[in-house]
């Protein structure tokens, strides 16, 4: 709905409800304040009840060592190289 429209569909309502119209809005307003809904674009991840961010536990998590990485890459090699055969 645009602006356009909401103002029209307010102004077609009739004269008794305008101060409820008004509560509304400023209930609104409020909550918005209150509860923060306007982020900065600052997502904050929740922490799990087991004490680590899930990022944390992606950052920090095991890695290959070079010669694991090294018989990887053979291993790829090899089946490239036979797929195309």
């Amino acid at each position: 709905m645009t602006d356009a429209q909401l103002f029209s569909e307010i102004l077609a309502l009739p004269s008794n409800l305008n101060q409820e119209v008004f509560d509304l809005v400023t209930h609104l307003k409020e909550k918005a304040k209150n509860k923060n809904l306007f982020f900065d674009n600052k997502v904050e991840e929740p922490t799990p009840k087991y004490g680590k961010k899930f990022s944390d536990i992606l950052l920090n998590g095991p890695v290959f060592s070079d010669a694991q990485i090294q018989k990887i890459k053979k291993t790829r090699k090899s089946l490239n190289e036979w797929r195309t055969k």
